[in-house]
Formats: structure tokens, sequence, C-alpha cells
């Protein structure tokens, strides 16, 4: 067992570059980022699935070669090259805004 919670599983597939551009995108608006299940839940199949096929293509060094947003875009090749709004919706992740307390 891992002792990560569902949410903690799908963040680790957000790739820390990213984080940073809605961390800074935040930041730019006077907020802190926090992270929840969407309203809808958490896409649990979803995350299974990229789980897996990273886990699978571990040992494969074209596939590590490639960047996280490449890795992300061959997971999910309908988007044409996924960015992160699409990469949270699919995943079932809310980004959340917080304003620092006084």
């Amino acid at each position: 067992m891992t002792g990560l919670t569902p949410l903690d599983l799908a963040l680790d597939l957000l790739p820390e570059a990213w984080h940073d551009d809605i961390t800074a995108d935040a930041a730019s608006q006077g907020c802190r980022v926090g992270y929840t299940a969407a309203a809808d839940g958490l896409r649990a199949a979803t995350i299974e699935r990229v789980q897996r096929i990273f886990a699978e293509r571990e040992d494969d060094a074209d596939w590590q070669a490639m960047s996280p947003g490449q890795q992300l875009d061959e997971v999910f090749p309908a988007y044409n090259g996924i960015g992160w709004p699409d990469l949270l919706d699919e995943l079932g992740i809310a980004s959340v805004y917080v304003l620092p307390a006084d």
C-alpha cells in the first residue's frame, strides 16, 4: 500500500512544470493554489489507465527520452497536445485559487 490518497495519485501525474505554471498563474492573481477533486469526482479509471501506461513503458528508452508533456500527449492522442487544463479535466482534478489570510 502506498499510503497516497486517490487525489495524491492523480496529482503525481501532473508534470512539475505544469504545476509551476498553475502556481505562477495563481501568484499573479495574489493567490496560492490547492487541488481538490472536481465536482463530479476523480476519474479513477482514467488515473489507473495512465498509471498503467507509465508503468508498462518504464523500461522503454524512447518513452523515457520524452518529456512528461510528450508522454501525456501519447496517452491522450485525441488532444493533439494535451495541456494542464485538459489533463486536470481528464483526471477529475480542480485547481483552487485561495486568497491569503490577512
